[in-house]
């Protein structure tokens, strides 16, 4: 995701103003035109999931007498 495009002045302007919160972020050529743009983070780092078995630890047993 590109936060600033245009020239390299206005990239390198944008980027001390938004000061830390810029860090991180890189000036990209693109072109004729530069991009600030924020770090991709991959889509599974964060959902990721354990491939377990569920067992009986998450078994409630019912006692239903009909």
């Amino acid at each position: 995701m590109s936060i600033a495009v245009g020239s390299r002045g206005f990239v390198d302007r944008v980027k001390s103003i938004l000061g830390v919160l810029a860090l991180g972020r890189k000036s990209i050529e693109s072109g004729e035109s530069y991009q600030l743009r924020e770090p991709s983070v991959p889509y599974n780092a964060y959902f990721e999931g354990k491939k377990d078995d569920i067992g009986s630890e998450n078994t409630l047993l019912w006692d239903v007498n009909f």
